[in-house]
């Protein structure tokens, strides 16, 4: 579980932290920064699993950095709660001046205020799980060096932290980018959901026990619908069918024949069913978008009895006042910023809702925001 973030010099995060519980909800005026966090959070997911260089556009380009100031480093650490450890993640990256170039300076994994592993300047430093000075060698400044790392049996507090890094799944689903047909099996959903239909597939294969449930949600939340097959059409091409039923007669839609908002079912659910004790940690911006308003509550029951249980972790963006309102001040953070500052975390104060007064009744007046 993702305990604590800290993010400095990227767009408006500055000297950023935020702490985390098992479901969080962030909310903000648009531009305060909450996609900026899932930015960075997928960023690093795509670092550790060695998806991508520091150099990759789409990681943390020159164009992040604070436009007000003249710093060239970036900082991000990430403190997570894996069993009995707290590990300790830091990534410093700096850009060189006048070049659309970039390196990582550092990057280090501690468990409890102890080294498992440093990289500084090229050279890498890898240490036991109880400590003690292991293997040292050198490594490319342009990609994590910690995710080459090797899993052996003198390392098993650092492979479960790179499993648990591995496993972060950032999402802002866009149903009408969702494709039917694959000829893959993809083991994680990309950040639009464009590939829902390779990384379905791929559950299917390696866990058909999780099928079921997931199935059984969805006759639940749409109407008529009976089952999924994935049908072939052509040699190693599948495509995403939903079975349903209008009165007596049964009959089949593919993937892009659904309503958006049904394909955004299906997504936000899979999410909740087919993640589950797989030691997912979910990052969801806007979940709610294209599904009904009566079609939100069931979700925010299902996801949040499942975040610390089949679901590790879920954090949430959005402006719905339905997912507001059920978070309320416990589980609600508040980015703000004054005038184009740097963005700061606050909670909601309960004080502040007179008898009877919703929390998003009092973001809609601005008083919270």
């Amino acid at each position: 579980m993702l305990k604590k973030l800290y993010i400095d010099n990227y767009k408006s995060l500055i000297n950023f932290e935020i702490e985390l519980q098992e479901v969080s909800l962030l909310l903000g005026r648009n531009g305060v920064g909450k996609s900026s966090i899932l930015d960075v959070v997928f960023a690093v997911r795509l670092l550790l699993s060695r998806i991508g260089k520091i150099t990759d556009e789409d990681i943390l380009p020159p164009a992040s950095l604070t436009r007000w100031q003249s710093r060239r480093t970036q900082v991000i650490e990430l403190t997570a709660k894996l069993g009995p450890d707290a590990m300790t993640y830091r990534l410093e990256v700096e850009h060189e001046d006048g070049f659309r170039r970039a390196r990582i300076v550092h990057e280090s994994l501690k468990a409890s205020g102890q080294p498992l592993f440093t990289f500084l300047e090229g050279a890498v430093q890898l240490y036991n799980d109880d400590h003690h000075a292991g293997p040292t060698f050198t490594s490319d400044w342009e990609e994590s060096a910690l995710a080459r790392v090797a899993p052996v049996a003198t390392n098993k507090r650092l492979t479960r932290f790179l499993d648990w890094a591995r496993k972060i799944m950032v999402c802002g689903l866009y149903p009408r980018s969702f494709q039917t047909e694959t000829s893959s099996e993809d083991a994680l959903l990309e950040r639009d959901g464009r590939n829902f239909t390779a990384w379905y597939r791929h559950i299917f294969q390696e866990r058909p026990d999780l099928v079921p449930g997931y199935v059984a949600a969805m006759k639940r939340v749409i109407g008529g619908f009976e089952g999924i097959s994935l049908e072939r059409v052509g040699r190693e091409t599948r495509a995403f069918m939903a079975r349903l039923r209008e009165q007596d007669q049964q009959f089949s839609l593919a993937l892009h024949e659904l309503s958006d908002g049904q394909r955004a079912l299906l997504a936000i659910y899979a999410l909740v069913h087919i993640t589950a004790d797989q030691g997912y940690t979910l990052f969801l911006d806007e979940p709610d978008n294209y599904i009904a308003l009566v079609e939100i509550q069931p979700w925010l029951n299902a996801i949040t009895e499942a975040a610390g249980d089949t679901i590790p972790q879920a954090i949430i963006c959005s402006h719905h006042p339905e997912l507001i309102d059920y978070f309320s001040c416990d589980r609600t953070l508040i980015l703000v910023r004054e005038d184009s500052g740097p963005t700061r975390v606050k909670s909601p104060d309960p004080s502040q809702l007179t008898p009877g007064m919703k929390l998003s009744e009092l973001v809609a007046r601005g008083w919270a925001l």
